[in-house]
């Protein structure tokens, strides 16, 4: 079954995969960012270490859809927001429950203390 993401989650999904992550951890650049551009060079982390940022981001966005769309697939949206293969399939190349688990239960919404 192949799955339409929403207007929003392809947009979301576009940025989130266009995104340099690799020095996501030194600095604030927004959207606009391109390293090719930058007269500094800072740090950047591992191809592994960068994926992590891209998952987490991916399911922090993933949840805020979901809670806005009971029909929302969040494997469709990781695909598009270029999540590696790693991360959606098992050793067989068959579709694994990780990328699911990242997400809380649908309307289950966290309230943060002040």
């Amino acid at each position: 079954m192949r799955t339409t993401l929403s207007t929003i989650a392809q947009l979301l999904a576009a940025e989130i995969r266009a995104q340099d992550w690799s020095d996501a951890h030194t600095r604030s650049d927004g959207a606009r960012h391109d390293r090719g551009y930058d007269r500094t060079k800072s740090p950047t982390l591992s191809t592994e270490e960068t994926e992590r940022v891209l998952v987490n981001v991916m399911w922090v966005a993933g949840q805020a859809l979901l809670e806005d769309d009971p029909n929302f697939d969040i494997r469709a949206f990781a695909q598009a927001c270029g999540v590696p293969d790693g991360w959606l399939l098992n050793k067989r190349g068959d579709p694994n429950r990780g990328i699911e688990a990242g997400l809380r239960a649908r309307r289950s919404r966290v309230v943060w203390d002040d």
